[in-house]
């Protein structure tokens, strides 16, 4: 037996009011048309639920024992439908992000905070100090649905939007020669064992190449995957390291920053799987954008599109008057903006 919701609306409302005419009114229906849609749902029951008089109304036991069931039912639906609303305007669901290297000192706290504030439903599940090889492969696998990478080259699956260009600075062990020096430049690194990332970061290719064109070439002592770990060979005195900016976000005493003369850059880009560029992804995108573009304090690359501004959810409509068509909608609809799609 299927019980209607409008059925549980309108039984539920007289039981409550112990009166028809003030039931019908609050309903907004005409008192006959209330009357015979709750003795319908008593000869579909088989059972009476309200004892009637010329003046009361009261409860017959299936009568309460049904009232108590349609107040939890109608509040689930309406805890359903709002929850769905959230869902599709992006405010509410798990969501997994990505950072790479020193984003996750720079922006991710930044972006966690205010993602709090914007969506506070959304369900956060974060990783950091990860390299852009390792974040692709963390999107392809589905273990992420956003990440924050350095932009290197596109690969086929993925979509992505360029945030804008990040420079590198130098960490210099506290102390030495290079410490004494404002600005250093890609000749005076020449003389220097390096500190650096796995060869196939796009930092280390960007090192790599800019001391290549000052006719130059890397000499590694040691390299490390994680920023944190990095900074900490920099400190116990193994060499100096190419970084991104954002990496002083990470105070680590032994440690000091320094400009690079004509400094490389690397590009920040947003990426997620092509075709999968929910609300929630695109909320987030946005967040992420702006956080990214306080931090680094930089003019965003031409290649960088916002993504369009998530939908807000709509307020659900009055239900319409029995034998009177519901009214048309008159909001617009949103189309969110294509993506920029990744090529093979």
């Amino acid at each position: 037996m299927m019980l209607e919701t409008r059925q549980l609306q309108y039984f539920a409302t007289v039981a409550e009011e112990r009166h028809f005419g003030k039931a019908a009114e609050r309903l907004n229906l005409a008192q006959p048309y209330l009357s015979q849609q709750i003795r319908k749902l008593e000869r579909q029951l088989g059972t009476t639920l309200l004892n009637r008089t010329t003046r009361t109304v009261s409860l017959t036991s299936a009568g309460s024992h049904l009232l108590e069931q349609a107040r939890r039912v109608l509040a689930e639906l309406d805890t359903l439908g709002s929850e769905v609303q959230l869902i599709g305007a992006g405010l509410k669901g798990p969501l997994r992000l990505g950072f790479t290297g020193s984003t996750t000192y720079g922006v991710m706290p930044q972006v966690v905070r205010r993602t709090s504030l914007a969506a506070p439903r959304l369900q956060l599940g974060v990783s950091g100090e990860m390299t852009t090889p390792r974040l692709v492969s963390q999107l392809l696998e589905r273990s992420i649905d956003i990440a924050l990478l350095r932009y290197s080259s596109p690969m086929k699956g993925l979509s992505y939007q360029v945030l804008g260009d990040e420079t590198c600075i130098l960490a210099v062990p506290t102390g030495s020669p290079l410490d004494d020096l404002e600005s250093i430049t890609a000749a005076e690194l020449a003389d220097h064992s390096l500190v650096g990332y796995p060869e196939n970061s796009v930092v280390s290719a960007t090192t790599t190449m800019f001391l290549s064109e000052h006719s130059a070439s890397p000499d590694y002592s040691i390299r490390a995957s994680e920023t944190s770990t990095l900074m900490s060979l920099v400190a116990a005195g193994l060499g100096p390291a190419i970084v991104p900016r954002t990496a002083a976000a990470l105070e680590i005493p032994g440690v000091h920053f320094r400009e690079i003369a004509e400094a490389p850059r690397t590009e920040l880009a947003l990426a997620w799987r092509t075709n999968e560029e929910t609300q929630t992804v695109s909320r987030m995108a946005r967040i992420i954008a702006e956080v990214v573009s306080d931090v680094i304090d930089e003019a965003p690359s031409e290649a960088a599109t916002p993504p369009a501004e998530p939908a807000e959810p709509a307020e659900p409509a009055e239900p319409a008057e029995p034998g009177e068509p519901a009214a048309p909608s008159t909001d617009p609809v949103e189309t969110p903006a294509e993506p920029k799609e990744s090529a093979s």
